[in-house]
């Protein structure tokens, strides 16, 4: 589905959002997301060594149930175990991904005060009771929920989840995650949210905080993002190397 997101530059501006490809586009033409950036320009040394751990952990522990149980692994067998082994992360991932989807969906709804039915994920159900009992100490007036945003300067879109004023009228950025662990990347996210919300807006960010919902924490983590402009020039970095990727013959 393809929605249009009008922007509040001076000058008519709109995004285009195409749901099913998570595709942004401007005047007709694709532009690249944060986010999509900073996964294709930044090295992330621990992401790297979970996707290479991950599957060998899972045709060990097959194997190992397949001995205990004195069975034999015959080829076919072996290659069945393969193949279960090497859809591990992507299984996980998507499976993390989908929680994390379900998750801003019942905040942005919430935060627009629609009704939220019940829940059955355990995963779904922690992170979402975790959410409103911190939301309800808070005190914040809700400015942006899910903002379509566009640096016409530097040439990326990104939705951001949260921007509140807090009781002393401060503008705070909130990024929210159900991940397991906050990443440098985070960092990089969070400025350029910061960056092109104030192109756009005019209005100053003061600070932001990566939200971490862990799936079956019992606390959420509050994670202060350093917001300057090395960080910024930082995921600039990131997505120049995404740029050159794209035209070098080289992948």
């Amino acid at each position: 589905m393809w929605k249009k997101y009008p922007l509040k530059y001076k000058e008519k501006t709109i995004v285009e959002f195409n749901e099913e490809e998570h595709k942004y586009y401007v005047d007709g033409k694709e532009m690249l997301s944060a986010t999509t950036i900073i996964d294709r320009g930044l090295i992330k040394p621990a992401l790297l060594k979970w996707m290479v751990a991950t599957p060998i952990n899972s045709l060990r522990d097959q194997v190992k149930e397949k001995l205990n149980n004195k069975e034999i692994i015959d080829r076919a067998e072996l290659e069945r175990m393969v193949k279960k082994a090497k859809s591990k992360s992507n299984n996980m991932k998507e499976e993390g991904a989908l929680i994390g989807s379900v998750v801003h969906g019942l905040i942005e709804d919430f935060l627009n005060k629609k009704e939220i039915p019940d829940q059955s994920d355990p995963k779904v159900v922690n992170c979402w009771n975790m959410f409103l009992e911190w939301w309800n100490e808070q005190g914040y007036e809700v400015v942006e929920v899910e903002k379509k945003l566009l640096s016409k300067k530097h040439s990326y879109v990104g939705t951001l989840d949260l921007v509140v004023k807090d009781k002393n009228g401060n503008y705070v950025l909130i990024d929210i995650k159900t991940s397991n662990r906050i990443s440098f990347g985070y960092e990089l996210q969070a400025n350029a949210y910061k960056e092109a919300y104030e192109e756009e807006t005019g209005i100053s960010i003061s600070k932001a905080f990566c939200l971490r919902l862990g799936k079956t924490d019992e606390k959420p983590e509050i994670a202060p993002m350093t917001l300057n402009k090395p960080m910024f020039n930082a995921f600039l970095g990131a997505k120049f190397i995404t740029e050159q990727m794209k035209v070098s013959e080289y992948k």
